[in-house]
C-alpha cells in the first residue's frame, strides 16, 4: 500500500527547497488560483498542515458551511513576512495535524499547487510518477469541491510517464503531473497532453 503520508512529505520538502530560492518580490506573482498569489498558496498549505477536525468543524459551523470561507480565513493567520512564512511552513509540514481522512487531498494539494507555484514563477518540478497514481483516480472521480468527476466522465486518461490510466472513453495522453492539473480545472495544463479527449477536458476545464 502507498505511504501517502511520506509521499506528501516528499513533496512538500521539495516545494519548501525550491521556496528557499524564490525572492521576497516574486512572492507577489499571480498564479492560476486567481486572485492567490505564490504566497497565498504557501500559506494555503501551511494551514493545510496545521488543520484539525476540531478546528475545521467549528469553521465550518462558523461560516454556515462555506468552504472557501474556512479555506480563505485559514489562508490569512499564515500571510506574514517571507523568512517567517518560510519557517512556519519548514515546521508545519515536518510535524502535520493533517487529519488521516485527508491524507489523499493533501498530496494531491501539494503537486498540484506546488506546481502552480513553480509554473507562476516560469518552473516546472520534478514529481515521482509513483504520487500521481497513488491519488489519480481520486482526482478523476472526485466531486465539489475538486470537481473532477465533472471533467473526466466519458473520457480516458493515461500518464505518459508513469502507471496512471483511468476511465473509459476518447483519451488524453500526458504527463502525470499536467493530467492531475487538467483534472483540478487548469487548462494550460493540457499544453504538453494529446489524445481524442483533449479538447473535450479543455472546454470542460474552461467551463468549471
Amino acid at each position: 500500500m502507498a505511504d501517502i503520508q511520506k509521499m506528501t512529505r516528499n513533496e512538500a520538502e521539495a516545494l519548501l527547497e525550491y521556496l528557499r530560492g524564490v525572492p521576497d518580490e516574486r512572492w507577489a506573482t499571480g498564479t492560476v488560483c486567481d486572485p492567490w498569489s505564490v504566497k497565498h498558496l504557501v500559506a494555503h498549505l501551511t494551514a493545510l498542515s496545521n488543520q484539525t477536525l476540531t478546528n475545521f468543524a467549528k469553521r465550518m459551523i462558523a461560516t454556515g458551511f462555506n468552504l472557501a470561507k474556512v479555506v480563505d480565513g485559514d489562508l490569512q493567520k499564515y500571510l506574514k513576512p517571507r523568512d517567517e512564512m518560510l519557517a512556519t511552513f519548514e515546521s508545519s509540514i515536518r510535524n502535520p495535524t493533517t487529519p488521516k481522512m485527508l491524507d489523499e487531498v493533501a498530496l494531491g494539494e501539494f503537486i498540484v499547487h506546488g506546481e502552480d507555484v513553480r509554473r507562476a514563477l516560469g518552473d516546472r518540478g520534478e514529481h515521482p510518477a509513483a504520487h500521481v497514481t497513488a491519488i489519480g483516480k481520486m482526482c478523476a472521480e472526485s466531486k465539489k469541491p475538486l470537481n473532477g468527476r465533472v471533467r473526466t466522465t466519458g473520457l480516458s486518461l493515461r500518464a505518459t510517464d508513469g502507471d496512471f490510466v483511468w476511465g473509459i472513453g476518447p483519451e488524453i495522453a500526458g504527463p502525470g503531473v499536467d493530467l492531475l492539473r487538467a483534472i483540478s480545472g487548469r487548462a494550460e495544463a493540457l499544453r504538453l497532453c494529446e489524445g481524442e479527449g483533449l479538447e473535450t477536458l479543455r472546454s470542460r476545464c474552461a467551463a468549471t
